[in-house]
């Protein structure tokens, strides 16, 4: 028969066999950590102070231009034109037929 001391014994070292391990673990996802930001370069794009209708121009000639799909980040980056400026005119050439999804012409 175990004692109540005995029991704490035995949960207090299986307590602490499990800290250690978790330690460990906190210690490789550390490490993975510091590799994945050291790596991290974050891009930056510089956004140009456009006209709405200056911006669509640009964007449907980007459309006639490319050859690929366009997504709304592409066009933001190409152009340096605010995502959200870009996504509203996109939806609205969309709108107008201008544009389609899955197109990467001009109508």
């Amino acid at each position: 028969m175990t004692t109540i001391n005995e029991h704490q014994s035995v949960v207090i070292q299986h307590l602490l066999k499990e800290v250690a391990d978790l330690q460990d673990r906190v210690m490789v996802l550390e490490a993975g950590f510091l590799n994945l930001s050291a790596d991290y370069m974050p891009e930056i794009i510089e956004i140009r102070e456009v006209s709405r209708e200056q911006a669509k121009a640009e964007i449907v000639e980007l459309f006639g231009e490319s050859e690929e799909a366009l997504y709304y980040s592409d066009i933001q980056k190409r152009l340096g034109i605010d995502l959200e400026l870009v996504v509203d005119i996109c939806k609205e050439l969309m709108d107008e037929g201008v544009i389609g999804v899955g197109a990467n012409d001009v109508v």
